[in-house]
């Protein structure tokens, strides 16, 4: 299992994610740069090349620079983390990275940055680990009956409260289920995120501390739809567990599309109608996976 984050992994995928900002903003800056020398009709297809001679020679050179300093942070913060081991992120840092991960979190794992949130199941903001003994210590009120909680898009598992109501901890409450919260990297493709959850849930069937007769799923905007996939995935494969879903429901889950991300698609066709706006339509296309999901 890949170790947790701490505070200085995080420290290193931020420090990546500057640098990689750098290269792009760089990248736009020539690109525009090089539409401007060559004057290209106001409307027509974008001149796809880099400058030339000395003013080439100056984008390479601040690529150059980015790289060597962003190299050298990485390896410092890279040699600290072993050292310091791993800990907990506060709730704040949390929220952070799972706003990142929504927005570009395919980007992440694609390279390896320690920001890409690995999908699992937790509870009280620590992964449960799916082993029997591991969570019969972890759920010392294991039920016959768990609730799944599902976050949307840009979210992690400890939002699911509003005005210190806490859903899972009600329904426990009131309805004797276990709440068992999902935390995954929202920025990933919707069936990417429904396999891995397929997986993950009959993992953690095969492990439970006793018989487990329903599982109830509460999923939140894009939570929902990743329900919906895990539960094709599921069926399609012979799972178990989708024969124990007996309640699903959706808060706010845009089943028939988000219209802020269609609005967004039409903004990027308009970008690229003319080659001195096409290097701006990057900035719009680095939505993640999930994101044109929504779609």
């Amino acid at each position: 299992m890949r170790q947790g984050r701490n505070h200085l992994s995080d420290l290193r995928g931020v420090g990546r994610l500057a640098l990689d900002a750098t290269r792009g903003v760089v990248d736009l800056v020539e690109a525009m740069h090089h539409t401007v020398v060559r004057a290209p009709a106001i409307l027509g297809v974008p001149i796809e090349g880099r400058t030339r001679g000395i003013t080439s020679l100056v984008y390479r050179s601040v690529r150059a620079v980015a790289t060597l300093v962003g190299t050298g942070i990485d390896v410092a913060l890279g040699e600290l983390a072993r050292v310091v081991g791993e800990g907990p992120a506060p709730r704040e840092a949390e929220a952070v990275v799972a706003a990142l991960n929504g927005v570009l979190g395919d980007y992440l794992l694609a390279t390896a940055n320690p920001l890409a949130i690995q999908m699992r199941l937790r509870r009280g903001g620590r992964p449960l680990e799916l082993e029997r003994e591991a969570l019969r210590t972890a759920l010392p009120r294991a039920s016959r009956k768990m609730v799944l909680l599902i976050h949307g898009s840009s979210m992690n598992d400890l939002q699911w409260n509003r005005q210190g109501h806490d859903h899972g901890a009600a329904l426990e409450r009131d309805h004797g289920y276990v709440a068992v919260y999902v935390h995954y990297n929202s920025g990933l493709h919707i069936s990417d995120n429904g396999a891995s959850l397929a997986a993950l849930l009959e993992s953690a069937l095969s492990q439970w501390p006793g018989p487990l007769e329903e599982i109830a799923i509460l999923g939140h905007s894009m939570g929902g739809l990743v329900a919906r996939s895990a539960l094709h995935t599921g069926t399609s494969l012979g799972l178990r567990w989708p024969g124990l879903v007996r309640k699903l429901v959706f808060l706010g889950t845009p089943h028939h599309g988000a219209r802020l991300e269609q609005s967004g698609s039409w903004v990027d066709f308009a970008l690229d109608l003319s080659p001195y706006s096409a290097p701006f339509a990057r900035l719009g296309k680095i939505r993640s996976a999930g994101v044109t999901d929504l779609r």
